[in-house]
């Protein structure tokens, strides 16, 4: 089954407490490749929310992004310096001394020394939120699935007619070939007719005609082009990720025709050589979208 790599899919879950709401688009890219937006209290969730997508997504660019709201406190933990609190203490104790003060220090004075007392967020996640982050991942990927497996099908008719096109052309190309060693002897006899005006020597044209023969044959290339156009249509109907194979075929189907194009010598061929690069340029560009 041929899958786009373009999709777009959104999902909120909510509770009487909180939203969550997660947005996927993917686009077409060589390899797997995420990236992804959350806020930095769901960092810890990364991780796990990549694993979850890996299993739905074999290739290209998936871009995630989470949005948070609603009545939802990060955990948070007292951090006291006592050995700092220790050396303001004693360095109050002896500025009193100095400077004869008659003020004690208290409470509050240590509190709002720098650094000596810190509230940090643990980074704990409120547990309400993890199931609804997994729960709207999952439903924005089907929906990106089901996307690229429509844009998909839509491909596939497409690559289906320009690889009945490539083989007609292909076929067309086999069969002119023959023609090609005969037109060559029958202009090279015309040739030598002209200059020589008497008998022609035919085992020399015979001759001739057999290298050029040798050299024009293009009997291999199109039995290659067919077999991976046999291949093409394989790839077409079978299972998993099939774009990076479809690419390896479009390139050696490019090959051959290449090759076509430069031994057959014959204006026909060349002409269906230029479409069949055409018609394979189009492959291309529309391969680049498949898983």
């Amino acid at each position: 089954m041929v899958m786009s790599m373009t999709g777009f899919g959104r999902s909120v879950k909510q509770t009487d407490k909180c939203m969550v709401q997660v947005e996927i688009k993917t686009v077409n890219h060589r390899y797997r490749e995420f990236h992804i937006k959350m806020p930095q209290q769901l960092s810890q969730a990364e991780i796990p929310l990549r694993n979850q997508l890996s299993k739905q997504f074999n290739r290209g660019r998936i871009e995630l992004n989470v949005k948070l709201s609603g009545n939802i406190s990060p955990g948070k933990e007292l951090h006291i310096d006592w050995g700092l609190l220790d050396s303001y203490y004693h360095f109050i104790k002896e500025a009193k001394i100095r400077y004869r003060l008659t003020e004690e220090a208290t409470l509050s004075d240590l509190l709002r020394m720098d650094n000596a007392v810190l509230v940090e967020e643990t980074g704990d996640i409120d547990v309400e939120v993890l199931p609804l982050l997994f729960g709207a991942a999952e439903d924005a990927a089907d929906q990106v699935l089901k996307m690229r497996e429509t844009e998909g099908n839509s491909l596939s008719i497409e690559l289906d007619t320009y690889i009945s096109s490539l083989e007609e052309l292909v076929q067309k190309t086999k069969e002119l070939s023959p023609m090609v060693q005969k037109t060559y002897t029958e202009r090279l006899r015309s040739k030598l007719y002209e200059m020589v005006k008497e008998n022609i020597d035919e085992t020399r044209i015979v001759s001739e005609a057999a290298i050029f023969a040798d050299k024009a044959d293009i009997s291999e290339e199109t039995a290659r082009l067919l077999s991976h156009i046999s291949q093409f249509r394989e790839a077409l109907i079978a299972s998993g990720p099939i774009g990076r194979k479809m690419d390896f075929i479009i390139q050696e189907m490019n090959r051959e025709v290449n090759t076509i194009g430069s031994k057959a010598n014959d204006s026909n061929i060349a002409i269906m050589a230029v479409e069949m690069k055409v018609l394979i340029e189009k492959l291309r560009e529309q391969v680049q979208n498949i898983e």
